[in-house]
């Protein structure tokens, strides 16, 4: 009798052990980001980036963030199966170009303005697509 109930006992506690495991794993495969959303937390960085340097006057930094932004926008754009996002971020990419020549020449004015335009077109991306219900 007490071999059956030191059995039971054991087969409860690995299920017990086996469903927390499990539960973990789910847990843990929720909060991982998918691909777009660790891309868009990229493009935040960099815009947080080259604001931060357009202002301390940083044009070296600002060209490097700008160009990376742009090559990103662009290969994203490539493969992206959706017309609208991929005329939008193909148009990032263009704004992001102009920006980066801008910082390359130091001209901060226009690279301000340009930074605006970037900043419109997430704006406008996020209208109308990712906040659209």
């Amino acid at each position: 009798m007490k071999k059956m109930v030191y059995s039971l006992l054991a087969v409860g506690l690995l299920c017990v052990v086996g469903f927390a495991g499990v539960q973990r794993s789910q847990a843990a495969s929720e909060t991982e980001l998918r691909p777009m959303q660790k891309a868009m937390q990229a493009r935040a960085a960099w815009v947080k980036a080259i604001t931060a340097n357009l202002d301390t006057m940083k044009y070296a930094e600002v060209k490097k963030d700008a160009t990376d932004l742009a090559v990103q926008a662009s290969t994203m754009a490539e493969n992206n199966p959706n017309p609208l996002a991929k005329e939008l971020t193909m148009k990032l990419s263009t704004q992001a170009t102009a920006l980066a020549d801008a910082a390359g020449k130091k001209d901060g004015g226009t690279a301000k303005s340009k930074l605006a335009q970037v900043n419109a077109t997430c704006g406008e991306c996020h209208a109308k697509i990712r906040d659209k219900k």
